[in-house]
């Protein structure tokens, strides 16, 4: 008894000694690296880990040359999180040197074109700036769309029901808004547009729709006709391509 007592006094001591030790070297250290690790959500790179490095040392260009005790997690979780592609970012520091940074990259669903402008939003509905370092393989949109507000709003709405609904989102690859705010969606497959109107009802619209592409249209074929409406409930309304 006398003996497993000792030996559980000195694995206590000695894990005191460690972790006083490992502070006072941590505390002498000079940064040596910063390493970053991203969660990008299962979508495409936008940022790459070397861009969120500038990031830090811009915001703290002495940080090589700073003691690791000394470095300011919260400045350098600050600077990553301004960035509008993160939504989360958590700093800290290993015992090999390294301040580390773990962050995770808002996942965009619809890349929007207005004019000579575009972005992307996000999952969560933050626009993301068109990036220099990759593009997102997402559904892009267009027409007439507003900067903010409903026009905008439904456009996101749609491509986020698309987004969640991948059996139906990987059938198109465009959304449309017209100058009425009526939302259309090119197929990939077909030379036809499916005329969706408002992003309500999207269940009950996009069941009728292939109830149509699974019975009607595969006996009528794929170019007869150029328009498909879901706009309305319990209606799909198809419109035959004029013969020229």
């Amino acid at each position: 008894m006398k003996k497993s007592r000792i030996i559980s006094i000195l694995s206590v001591v000695l894990i005191v000694a460690l972790v006083i030790g490992a502070n006072v070297w941590r505390s002498h250290t000079v940064v040596r690296d910063v390493r970053v690790d991203i969660d990008y959500q299962g979508a495409d790179t936008l940022v790459p880990p070397e861009r969120v490095k500038e990031i830090v040392v811009a915001a703290m260009p002495q940080i090589y040359t700073t003691r690791l005790k000394q470095v300011d997690l919260a400045v350098v979780e600050k600077a990553v999180a301004a960035s509008p592609y993160f939504d989360d970012c958590q700093a800290g520091t290993s015992i090999g040197g390294a301040v580390v940074l773990f962050a995770r990259q808002r996942r965009p669903i619809v890349r929007v074109f207005t004019g000579s402008t575009e972005y992307y939003l996000s999952a969560c509905r933050h626009r993301l700036p068109v990036s220099s370092y990759g593009s997102s393989d997402v559904i892009v949109a267009g027409g007439v769309i507003p900067e903010k507000g409903k026009g905008l709003d439904d456009v996101w709405a749609l491509a986020d029901y698309l987004d969640k609904n991948p059996d139906y989102g990987v059938l198109f690859d465009q959304i449309y808004r017209d100058s009425r705010g009526d939302l259309f969606l090119t197929p990939k497959i077909g030379s036809h547009i499916v005329q969706v109107g408002s992003p309500d009802n999207l269940d009950e619209k996009f069941r009728n729709l292939m109830v149509f592409y699974t019975r009607g249209l595969p006996q009528a074929g794929w170019d007869t006709y150029s328009q498909v409406s879901i706009k309305y409930r319990g209606q799909v309304v198809a419109t035959r391509r004029t013969k020229q």
